[in-house]
């Protein structure tokens, strides 16, 4: 594949070989921890540029116009410009991420004009209809607000024809992952924090300790121990959400619609590493007029370190064993084809529960 602006590529990757003390001065703290497996081996990230060639060629980007939804960093989003994409708009709700984005540009050069990074909500995406040949959700539909708005919102962009790559390492079906998210949710509800997990620089309190402050800002005379009941009871709640469930519960005792999933961000309303079942995904894809495939979610190809030989041991099992491998392995992903456009709030999209795991 030919690749445009070879240096631009190359300045990228020698980013990654920079003093942290740099990093964390001219990017953030956050950028550092979030890729502290490249800058500690830079040539890791070698192999995430195969990824990213591999992902530009089955998404068939090359001149398309690409929404990288939950964008992040924005560094698949430039890959993708870099690789030839017309027009690439990273689109993210995480405002330190979409400035990082910025400066990673800027540290680029000004010759990156194809792609853009936009701060924005996935269940409002600020396009109009049939505008992306391409959409790319790489781990982002496992924290998203609600999922039926951003998936009709998706479509809703994407042209007759279009293309959507799903990727994520939130598969419900995996026994091991689902253990291993379990103790997550606990320790980002009651601590304690591990800066690793966290989006940002400000490494945040334990999601019951922000509903706790959130309460008492707004309540200040209430006493401490009222205070720690009731946010323990507004579990998996958001913003103000919190509200309307205490005055319900001091109406009427009792709370009558929680949550079915208690580990959410209070603020943002964002899940933590929410479980999705592959085969659910795939049928409201189909339901909603996309042509559906799995696909082998890793492509690591080296041998390099632990890390990569597991990726290649999965992704071996992936293509070893089709469709049963999704009980076998962490991630999954899906590669769909937009067949036909459909009134999605005609046919009830707009009140569709969240499929999850």
């Amino acid at each position: 594949m030919e690749i445009s602006h070879q240096a631009d590529i190359h300045k990228l990757s020698q980013l990654f070989k920079t003093p942290k003390a740099s990093i964390e001065k001219e990017f953030s703290p956050y950028f550092y921890r979030y890729f502290i497996r490249y800058f500690k081996s830079p040539k890791k990230f070698n192999g995430y540029l195969t990824l990213c060639q591999y992902l530009f060629r089955i998404t068939q980007a090359k001149d398309a116009a690409v929404l990288d939804l939950g964008c992040g960093f924005g560094i698949l989003s430039t890959i993708f410009g870099l690789y030839g994409s017309k027009e690439v708009v990273g689109y993210d709700l995480n405002t330190e991420k979409i400035e990082i984005f910025e400066k990673l540009l800027f540290y680029l050069d000004s010759r990156v004009r194809n792609v853009k990074p936009v701060l924005g909500d996935s269940s409002r995406i600020g396009y109009p209809d049939e505008y992306f040949d391409v959409a790319v959700a790489n781990d982002t539909l496992s924290h998203v607000r609600d999922l039926g708005k951003s998936m009709h919102e998706i479509c809703r962009v994407l042209k007759r024809g279009g293309r959507l790559l799903i990727r994520d390492g939130n598969n419900s079906l995996f026994l091991l992952g689902r253990i291993r998210r379990r103790m997550f949710w606990k320790r980002i509800e009651h601590g304690p924090v591990d800066p690793l997990s966290f989006r940002s620089t400000d490494i945040p309190l334990p999601y019951f300790e922000v509903r706790r402050r959130m309460i008492l800002e707004r309540l200040p005379q209430m006493d401490l121990e009222r205070v720690n009941l009731l946010a323990k009871e507004t579990a998996g709640m958001y913003g103000n959400e919190i509200f309307e469930a205490i005055k319900e519960l001091q109406e009427n005792g009792k709370i009558s619609n929680r949550p079915r999933f208690r580990y959410r961000n209070p603020v943002t309303g964002e899940f933590p590493e929410r479980e999705l079942n592959p085969f659910s995904l795939k049928r409201m894809l189909q339901k909603m007029g996309f042509e559906v495939s799995f696909i082998p979610h890793y492509y690591s190809t080296s041998f390099i370190d632990l890390e990569n030989a597991v990726k290649r041991f999965f992704h071996w099992v992936e293509r070893m064993i089709p469709v049963f491998h999704l009980f076998l392995t962490p991630g999954f992903a899906l590669l769909s084809r937009k067949l036909q456009k459909i009134d999605y709030l005609q046919k009830g999209w707009k009140n569709r529960k969240d499929s999850g795991g």
